[in-house]
């Protein structure tokens, strides 16, 4: 029996007082597997890839940076690498799922996804990585990240038990976010470890690819597959009316109101990266970079100067 087959039959037997079916039981032990499981391994792979990176030109380009998440760029390089290899395992699943027409190694894709969120938002609630004071989270994206994050998690039960995780609509949605995220985190890490005194005209064109790619998974084929999901629900007499097109509702508000707040971050940055790339000096940060985790915690000279 390998690890999947195992979390489809789990059960946790005093849920069975309390009327909550098997295949609940299921969903909430696989979910919270998950979420120990992406606990443990941030704790780690942050930790080592820190490591790593010191031995990288990441480590001093980007702590002249500011970050996407983490204020410093040097920190924000190491949050990317961990959540694109997670994003990208879950995405990675959710793909092999829709090729092979197997929905429930799409489900089990979903399910990473929605352990890595919750454990998230209990991290952002307890101060652990990424959140304590010297990681530096930024206050706006634990907004934006909190909108990302209650969709996800607030479907996940009913997704599974009304069957909707073999729609393709579904699958495709889920898939063109997960793959919007880890391509993002992927240019995010490259681009930290390139110079902007000798590359921008690569950093610009690398940016500015990254962008293009995220209004296309999420200005294009999320709004399409979305409206073609709810027109699914709505002419499914068992689902039409019920608590789960009010959250799928609810839930498309929120993230779109997630992606609009990216979009408006991101537009003047693809300005400012093409202009850098022709004049060599319009700057990309327009405010101080804050200090690192390592200049933090070992005492090390403070704010850097925007790039």
């Amino acid at each position: 029996m390998n690890i999947l087959t195992f979390l489809e039959e789990a059960r946790i037997p005093f849920l069975d007082g309390f009327g909550i079916d098997g295949e609940a039981q299921s969903i909430l032990f696989e979910a919270a597997f998950w979420s120990i499981a992406y606990l443990l391994y941030v704790q780690v792979f942050s930790r080592v890839l820190r490591h790593l990176f010191r031995k990288t030109p990441i480590y001093h380009r980007a702590r002249e940076r500011a970050g996407v998440f983490l204020g410093n760029g040097r920190d924000d390089a190491v949050l990317m690498a961990c959540l694109g290899v997670h994003h990208g395992s879950a995405a990675l699943l959710m793909a092999l799922g829709i090729e092979l027409g197997l929905p429930n190694l799409w489900r089990h894709g979903y399910l990473i996804e929605t352990g890595f969120e919750v454990m998230d938002l209990v991290s952002m609630l307890v101060k652990t990585y990424p959140y304590a004071k010297c990681d530096g989270m930024k206050d706006d994206i634990k907004v934006a990240l909190f909108l990302h994050h209650i969709p996800g998690i607030s479907l996940a039960l009913l997704v599974m038990e009304t069957g909707l995780y073999k729609n393709i609509h579904m699958q495709t949605i889920v898939l063109a976010l997960l793959g919007g995220a880890l391509v993002s985190c992927l240019c995010c890490v490259v681009l930290y470890s390139m110079s902007f005194e000798t590359q921008m005209p690569l950093v610009a064109l690398v940016f500015n690819v990254n962008v293009g790619f995220f209004v296309f998974c999420r200005w294009w084929v999320y709004p399409r597959e979305a409206l073609a999901l709810l027109d699914d629900v709505h002419n499914d007499p068992e689902l039409n009316g019920g608590i789960l097109l009010k959250l799928l509702y609810a839930g498309g508000v929120l993230m779109s109101l997630f992606n609009l707040g990216v979009s408006i971050d991101l537009m003047p940055k693809c300005v400012r990266y093409i202009k850098r790339a022709f004049d060599g000096a319009t700057l990309i940060d327009t405010e101080p970079v804050p200090r690192s985790r390592d200049s933090i915690l070992y005492g090390k000279p403070g704010s850097r100067r925007s790039s």
